[in-house]
């Protein structure tokens, strides 16, 4: 009896590391856009860096309203005019330190001050847009793996229903029962088969190796526990108040704004203009001078009246960026009309595709286990294709549930939130962009599969001609 309680102990111990284990295999959606941003990528890092740079650029304008100190020393031995009058006199020491204070520059300083500043939200904006960037391909690799998963395993099951099929062959013509063209016909789908499970191996093995880098861990052999589909529709898009948000919240769009912003501001701030500044010093000197001052404190008035035209051609230069900017702004802002657009289509249509893929799931489902049945009581030899069939059906409805969350991570994105935010079944709503039902009655479009009344029959009531 000891014996046996030691050995429920080990089995249960064993059983514990078996479901920690299978549990790490579970990947979720939010668990990749969480690795990712934390592991980040070259493109987050890349945007980091021009941040960095636009945070300089406001320093080093935010320095010109600072006072600056400078300190000069000189050396030197020389011959007067009056060596033979003053023979010791040939060699001094001179030394001078200055404070300089910015009083006013008629603009200049300020301009390219908020110029930088401008440069910089630019930066963080543009560094919005390429996290999101990132966590879309990882999310969109994460749908792509699972369904490549599935895949892979409906293809390895037709390959090997092929290959039986060739070895059958090979018996029949054994056995008369079949010509070499027979066999040599079933050895070329059997190679093909082998060829599209070849291809999509590798294609999974991509997807791998892609989101592996991006999540910076690595992943489990193999995938349990593929993403479910949207347990309801979503709710009807106000589609001029999404459009109107994305006119306003898109990260690259304003991005351009900003940057057409702090062209216009450097512009403005371009100008033959006159600088004050307050100034002090003191001075030292080995020479006996009488015209040496202890200290001096004043201001100094600074004015290029002419520079050869280095100014203008400067203020002409920044228009055209500007320019050039305000063309980019208006481009983008006609590309984000259509995107906004066709996401909101993509996600009807999304959602159908899902609805198409749930009923194929379904009859799959059903298909194989009557099949399964027919199977056990011996009347077929085999599960034939419902297998095949029924891994390809959820592959499918994998890719039909990735299809829609892109959509929704999409619309996210737009709007300059994180894909994560979009998956959300609530988000469409706590963003205010549904629209409100207004009481009439809407008809039904589609079959309604998986809705309660899927099963009714519906059609209109047939009331017969009056007898003659």
């Amino acid at each position: 009896m000891k014996n046996w309680a030691w050995v429920a102990v080990v089995l249960t111990g064993l059983g514990s590391v078996a479901a920690l284990a299978q549990d790490e295999t579970v990947i979720t959606a939010s668990h990749v856009l969480e690795r990712i941003t934390a592991n980040g990528d070259y493109a987050i890092r890349t945007a980091a860096a021009d941040i960095d740079i636009a945070r300089a650029r406001l320093a080093e304008a935010d320095a010109g309203l600072m006072p600056t100190l400078a300190l000069s020393a000189t050396g030197q031995f020389y011959r007067p005019s009056a060596a033979d009058k003053y023979p010791d006199d040939n060699a001094e020491a001179y030394g001078k330190l200055e404070v300089v204070q910015p009083i006013y520059d008629f603009g200049q300083t300020t301009s390219a001050r908020d110029a930088a500043g401008k440069l910089a939200e630019a930066a963080e904006q543009s560094l919005v847009s390429a996290r999101n960037t990132v966590m879309l391909e990882g999310l969109a690799l994460f749908y792509d793996l699972h369904a490549s998963e599935l895949e892979v395993r409906g293809l390895n099951e037709s390959h090997t229903s092929a290959y039986l099929k060739w070895d059958r062959a090979k018996e029949s013509l054994a056995l008369g029962r079949a010509s070499p063209v027979d066999v040599a016909e079933a050895l070329t789908l059997a190679e093909q088969s082998r060829l599209v499970y070849y291809r999509e191996r590798t294609r999974n093995a991509g997807y791998r190796l892609r989101l592996e880098e991006l999540m910076g861990v690595a992943l489990p052999e193999e995938l349990i526990s593929p993403p479910k589909p949207p347990k309801a529709k979503h709710a009807e898009i106000d589609r001029k108040k999404f459009l109107a948000a994305v006119m306003d919240r898109n990260p690259d769009l304003v991005a351009l704004v900003k940057q057409g912003e702090a062209a216009g501001i450097s512009r403005d701030g371009v100008a033959v203009m006159p600088s004050l500044d307050a100034f002090a010093n003191t001075e030292y000197t080995t020479r006996d001078l009488r015209g040496r001052n202890d200290y001096a404190l004043g201001a100094r008035l600074s004015w290029p009246i002419f520079d050869g035209g280095v100014t203008a051609a400067k203020k002409t230069r920044l228009a055209g960026e500007q320019s050039r900017i305000n063309a980019k702004i208006e481009a983008k802002k006609s590309e984000l009309r259509r995107a906004s657009l066709n996401a909101v289509m993509n996600l009807d249509d999304a959602y159908q595709r899902v609805i198409s893929a749930l009923a194929q799931h379904d009859y799959t489902s059903k298909n194989l286990l009557r099949r399964q049945q027919l199977y056990a009581q011996e009347r077929v030899a085999d599960l034939g294709s419902a297998m095949i069939e029924h891994t390809k059906a959820e592959a499918e409805l994998v890719r039909a549930t990735g299809a829609y969350r892109m959509v929704q991570a999409r619309i996210a994105v737009l709007l300059g939130e994180q894909p994560g935010r979009g998956i959300k079944p609530d988000f469409l709503a706590a963003e205010g962009f549904t629209l409100e039902s207004g009481g009439s009655f809407v008809p039904k479009s589609g079959t309604g599969f998986g809705q309660d009344d899927a099963e009714q029959f519906k059609r209109q009531d047939i009331v017969p001609p009056p007898a003659q």
